[in-house]
């Protein structure tokens, strides 16, 4: 169980406990990236206990490609309509069997040490709910990653002004509380790190596991589409008042942080 209140744990100690990885896998006309993502995961130094994925109504050959390669080393959950990645990832995670949940875009690729590092990190400190690490763009097979990670508490207030958590860079507990909001189609995955982070606390390490191929705010991409990307962080602001009703009172500071940055970035094309 999760607690909000958490004591680091640095030694090797009885209280660890083994670390189970659920890879959730969201596709949506992936061909030619899924079986790129499928490779990362299977070659893992320390084996996921399973990976699923979700395809959501793909229309290209994303279903043909990942059938042909399956040899019943993934589970494959295909949906009829397309309805966004919050609900094809909680589709996903309603089926998980690990005890933490290790999300990855059909489109990005993981170090081959990424759960290895990750699992020591967490069987050391079980009580983290939310744990993540930065993303870099350039080939993962050359950067260097330490025998062991550290640790560290990443302050909630720090994450208030953006999302600083790529998906694919996210483990989390595997939850039935956790899940993303279905009504949102834009910063979802915000959404729900605010609302894990203030419960329960984050915790990252800062060296890259991760490969992004696609830069955020991209063309292509769902968060090209930049206002609706940034209604979707003011309405994750809205959700902190659920949590405690003090965050009323900065509603309108962080309303109007996410409206400057629009137009700053509007301004300046960036």
């Amino acid at each position: 169980m999760c607690t909000k209140k958490y004591k680091m744990n640095n030694s090797r100690a009885s209280t660890e406990v083994q670390i189970s990885f659920s890879v959730i896998i969201p596709a949506y006309n992936a061909e030619t990236t899924i079986l790129r993502a499928l490779n990362s995961v299977s070659a893992q130094s320390y084996p996921a206990h399973e990976i699923i994925i979700v395809d959501d109504a793909s229309t290209d050959h994303t279903l043909d490609i990942v059938d042909a390669d399956n040899s019943g080393k993934f589970k494959l959950i295909t949906k009829q309509t397309n309805t966004g990645s919050s609900d094809t990832r909680n589709i996903g995670m309603n089926v998980a069997t690990g005890n933490y949940i290790a999300f990855l875009d059909a489109d990005d690729i993981w170090h081959r040490d990424k759960l290895r590092l990750i699992s020591e990190a967490l069987s050391s400190n079980p009580d983290i709910c939310l744990f993540f690490h930065p993303y870099t763009q350039d080939n993962i097979k050359t950067i260097a990653v330490p025998q062991k990670l550290g640790v560290n508490k990443f302050p909630f207030v720090k994450l208030l002004p953006s999302n600083k958590i790529a998906t694919s860079c996210a483990i989390i507990k595997n939850d039935a509380s956790f899940r993303f909001k279905t009504s949102m189609r834009y910063t979802e995955d915000f959404d729900l790190w605010l609302k894990i982070g203030y419960k329960h606390g984050i915790y990252f390490s800062p060296n890259p596991l991760t490969q992004i191929f696609r830069p955020f705010l991209s063309e292509g991409g769902i968060s090209a589409n930049k206002w609706k990307m940034r209604q979707g962080e003011m309405r994750a602001y809205t959700g902190l008042a659920k949590l405690n009703a003090l965050f009323i009172l900065a509603l309108p500071f962080l309303y109007l942080l996410s409206l400057s940055k629009h137009v700053f970035k509007a301004i300046t094309g960036k």
